[in-house]
């Protein structure tokens, strides 16, 4: 190649990226690269990720995607522990209100750039469902209206705007196939879902879209689980989420569950194995109890009731937010493996020793097996 042709070469380069924009090599004003690193170690939960966040709300001021990022990470993270971290609870409210009051003054700033609308839009809809799951109707109605409306906006004039779609996919499913829980929030909002658009919508913000590409694999799940009940499809999408994240301990955990569910018992237990194994299973907090409960069970319908008994230790013992309910749990569990390691009459006495007032389904399990044992020796 000549020195003419390699000076018009990179001329014709340096053209070509100069002529793409602030908005396609950075987002709100940050670096993608930057971005991306945070997302792509934030879903394999790594230790570095609030660092380079803080790292990011300091070197670019006036940009809101720092504390938006921030409120994210602490939204899934409530959701991983089941919302049963108090403190966390009141760290994510609070980044939360500091992330909406700088997505507005910088959509104030830039009212003709999407991805200011589009930051506040989140920053909103993040709140709101929060507020939803803690059935705090009235204020996530007023979150997802306004996010709802800016994300509708932005759409009407950019539709190839595809994170915009995520949320936007995500209320056209669940609100086509309305789950109890969130019918007050489908009266308030007067949406008429539509599920054919909202799968396609998730599909378009998982194949083209920029932050919510990775995040637009939970929704899909809980569609095809939930909504759906194609347990094959979500485990399909579970699959491709753990092959990118393998140390996402949500994500193994959902995937026990629904080998556990399918009865894959040798699956799920292995699951549940490779959850407590992690040390990001430190993120599930007080959920963990429910894990271990799950395990014990796959161990007894397994014949494995050596592995079942020693669990039940870790739930009698258990002093978290679920204790009033896995405590006579393990208590059951322990009766079950003693029953199955041929202990007959010591699993009895532990039957019995399991209380209405405890945990009324716990004492209904231990009343059937009662029953059952009862019946065969009168036979």
């Amino acid at each position: 190649m000549s020195r003419s042709i390699r000076i018009s070469v990179v001329l014709f380069l340096w053209s070509a990226l100069a002529s793409l924009g602030a908005s396609e090599r950075d987002f709100l004003g940050v670096p993608r690269t930057d971005i991306e690193r945070i997302i792509e170690l934030g879903y394999n939960l790594d230790e570095r990720v609030p660092g380079l966040i803080e790292s990011m709300i300091v070197d670019y001021p006036d940009s809101p995607l720092g504390l938006c990022l921030k409120a994210a990470r602490l939204f899934r993270l409530d959701g991983y522990a089941g919302g049963t971290n108090e403190t966390l609870a009141e760290e994510f409210e609070e980044t939360s209100s500091e992330a909406i009051e700088a997505a507005k003054r910088y959509f104030k700033a830039n009212e003709d750039d999407p991805e200011a609308r589009y930051a506040l839009a989140m920053c909103e809809l993040n709140l709101a469902r929060y507020y939803i799951e803690n059935s705090r109707w009235f204020s996530g109605f007023f979150k997802a209206n306004s996010g709802i409306g800016h994300l509708r906006a932005i759409l009407k004039e950019y539709p190839d705007f595809h994170d915009a779609k995520m949320p936007l996919g995500v209320a056209n499913c669940f609100l086509d196939k309305t789950p109890v829980y969130l019918k007050p929030i489908a009266a308030l909002l007067r949406f008429s879902g539509n599920m054919e658009l909202g799968l396609q919508q998730l599909s378009d913000a998982e194949n083209k879209g920029f932050l919510t590409r990775y995040e637009s694999l939970y929704y899909q799940i809980g569609v095809q689980w939930e909504l759906l009940e194609n347990e094959e499809k979500a485990g399909e999408i579970l699959d491709r989420f753990i092959a990118r994240f393998p140390r996402n301990v949500d994500a193994l955990a959902m995937k026990a569950h629904l080998d556990r569910k399918q009865e894959r018992y040798d699956a799920a237990l292995a699951g549940y194995e490779r959850v407590f194994a992690l040390d990001e299973s430190v993120y599930l907090g007080d959920v963990i109890d429910w894990l271990v409960l799950h395990a014990a069970n796959c161990a007894i319908h397994l014949e494995k009731p050596e592995i079942a008994l020693e669990k039940s230790k870790t739930l009698l013992a258990s002093d978290g937010a679920f204790k009033e309910e896995i405590r006579p749990w393990g208590q059951v569990i322990e009766a079950n493996a003693l029953l199955h390691m041929g202990r007959k009459e010591e699993a009895r006495v532990k039957f019995e020793q399991v209380s209405r007032r405890g945990n009324p389904r716990a004492y209904r399990a231990a009343k059937d097996i009662l029953e059952e044992l009862d019946a065969a020796e009168t036979e």
